[in-house]
């Protein structure tokens, strides 16, 4: 599919990295029994009322401190106070947020230091280790579980761009390399470049997967044309390539194996107050494929995506969360639409309390409520001059899904379940997902393991 917001690879290499900081946490290294501790004490975050102090002041200077391997440019395109303009409390909050997004930091403070009507600003960090090597852990309906050595930088260069080179075996075999960033030098062009080696057996389709896949994903701000900041414009390109031994010709369109390009189109609308754990906002999300056609390639369809997010606090610890995705395909199954590109949906990743494969189709419907309490909420962790942060949320809440082949709307009906759940949040990934879920009709839980926000998981083409 080419709708992914992220690579397979990127994503579900996060428990392994969950499982490298608990590793890391075990050992006896904090910032207390260190025999060479930073030199600088470590300041408490800017309260209301120092940051009601400096509120209005002339910014006269900014420090940065605690970056060993980000460069300070990073850093400073996220800043909204600047010298020889006035300190707001309310463009310190927006810079926090901006900065814990980079996913690069664990820790981020601001000390104020005012005299008269100016005040100095001292920015402090605390950055996520650069490199981590680590065991990458993917679990996936279709797969099952899969486990191999890999390398993540999540600070590239300093540049705050996150590099994996990851290999899997298992229930599939993998090779990845990626490259993430949420701007490209100084323009604000998130972009996402991933390849993608699968050898695998596909027990859905009972074929055996010989693929490589090449994409590209770009989102670019709109902001400096005069929209709103929460805009964005996308496209995306991708190769991909299914070979086929000859007792395999019914899964692909070419006895010879399929050569698929693809492009989409689309805008993304991201008023969430933060990209990791989002309390508050909405993530909006339409594009349009072309899969093959005047591109080349056997195949010939096209592709509607539809991704809604809403996030609603409700209460202090609690936050409600409705999501709908919605991808419809037209192009005729086995003749313009490979078998290797319809969905399946059953399980952790796509609707809990079914099982793996329990219903399929080349377009889908997945609506989603749920609920999210803080049952921990976020704790700073001392790696020796690194930094990480971990919680935990209950979860419980229902969905339903409707898959179908043909080109009719939702041609099925839908099919409804409930589920709970314990979610590990760290920095560095997303979450680990451990639920139970069971269908309306029966009231049978049964457990099951998840990697990353499930909203993400559910774009993914192996899921």
């Amino acid at each position: 599919m080419s709708t992914e917001t992220r690579f397979p690879g990127i994503s579900i290499s996060a428990a392994g990295l969950l499982l490298a900081f608990a590793l890391a946490c075990a050992l006896p290294a904090s910032a207390d029994n260190n025999p060479n501790p930073d030199p600088a004490p470590e300041p408490e975050p800017v309260s209301d009322a120092v940051c009601q102090e400096a509120e209005g002041r002339l910014v006269t200077f900014q420090d940065f401190q605690g970056l060993r391997t980000t460069d300070a440019d990073v850093v400073t395109r996220e800043l909204r106070n600047h010298p020889g303009e006035r300190f707001t409390c309310a463009k310190w909050e927006r810079e926090q947020v901006r900065l814990e997004d980079l996913d690069i930091f664990s820790e981020v403070r601001l000390e104020t230091a005012v005299r008269d009507s100016q005040v100095s600003l001292t920015y402090r960090f605390r950055e996520l280790p650069p490199y981590i090597p680590f065991v990458a852990l993917a679990k996936t309906d279709q797969d099952g579980l899969s486990l191999g050595p890999a390398l993540a930088s999540l600070n590239f260069l300093g540049q705050g761009i996150r590099a994996e080179f990851i290999t899997r075996f298992g229930g599939t075999t993998e090779a990845q390399a990626s490259l993430t960033s949420t701007r490209l030098g100084p323009l604000p062009l998130q972009y996402d470049l991933a390849v993608l080696r699968v050898d695998s057996y596909n027990d859905f389709e009972a074929f055996h997967e010989d693929s490589w896949r090449t994409k590209l994903d770009l989102a670019l701000g709109m902001k400096q044309w005069g929209w709103p900041e929460p805009a964005f414009l996308i496209a995306a390109g991708e190769l991909f390539h299914m070979a086929a031994a000859a007792s395999d010709s019914v899964v692909v369109l070419r006895p010879n194996g399929d050569w698929v390009p693809r492009l989409a189109l689309g805008g993304r609308w991201d008023s969430r107050d933060r990209h990791h754990l989002p309390r508050q906002g909405w993530y909006q999300e339409a594009r349009v494929t072309q899969n093959g056609g005047f591109l080349g390639g056997p195949a010939d369809y096209r592709e509607w995506l539809s991704d809604s997010r809403l996030y609603l606090p409700w209460q202090r610890r609690n936050t409600a969360v409705a999501m709908a995705l919605y991808q419809y395909r037209d192009g005729t199954l086995g003749q313009t639409f490979g078998r290797y590109d319809r969905f399946h949906a059953g399980g952790s990743n796509t609707l809990r309390g079914f099982g793996h494969d329990a219903f399929r189709g080349k377009s889908e419907c997945i609506l989603t409520l749920e609920n999210r309490t803080d049952l921990m909420g976020k704790r700073n962790i001392r790696l020796w001059h690194w930094g990480a942060f971990i919680a935990l949320q209950g979860i419980v809440g229902m969905e339903t899904a409707s898959l179908w082949d043909h080109n009719a709307l939702m041609e099925r009906d839908f099919h409804p379940a409930a589920y709970v759940g314990l979610h590990v949040l760290a920095s560095g990934i997303d979450r680990l997902r451990i639920e139970a879920g069971s269908k309306f009709a029966k009231f049978e839980f049964a457990w099951d393991l998840g990697v990353l926000d499930k909203a993400d998981v559910q774009r993914f083409r192996a899921r």
